[in-house]
């Protein structure tokens, strides 16, 4: 007999099955990881749309403020303006809600606006 070297057929089909294995795993956390990506970017958008309004609510006097709602883009954007108890400031409600791949966000910030 002489002395072959080389792999086997279950060898070759086990390190097949592995590599198989590491590869879909590989493949379902990219998707995992453009989600979350997808969806900062929104919140950041969504971010910088509510600091947009408040800018806009400070540069208004104070009895002027009212609540309403606007649209941009994919966005869209209300906000609601009561009055603190000591009457010295407004407080100031933003709500972002943006489509996702299967529904709609709505995420929610407030400040103060001092009178």
């Amino acid at each position: 007999m002489t002395d072959q070297r080389g792999f086997t057929i279950v060898e070759v089909i086990i390190a097949i099955i592995i590599l198989s294995v590491g590869l879909l795993a590989l493949a379902s956390s990219a998707a995992v990881a453009t989600r979350m990506i997808a969806q900062g970017q929104r919140y950041s958008e969504a971010s910088a749309m509510a600091s947009e309004r408040f800018e806009l609510l400070r540069s208004v006097p104070c009895d002027s403020l009212a609540n309403g709602s606007a649209t941009a883009d994919q966005f869209t954007v209300a906000w609601r303006v009561t009055a603190t108890a000591s009457g010295r400031a407004m407080l100031a409600d933003v709500a972002v809600t943006s489509p996702t791949g299967r529904s709609n966000r709505t995420d929610s910030f407030r400040t103060v606006i001092l009178c």
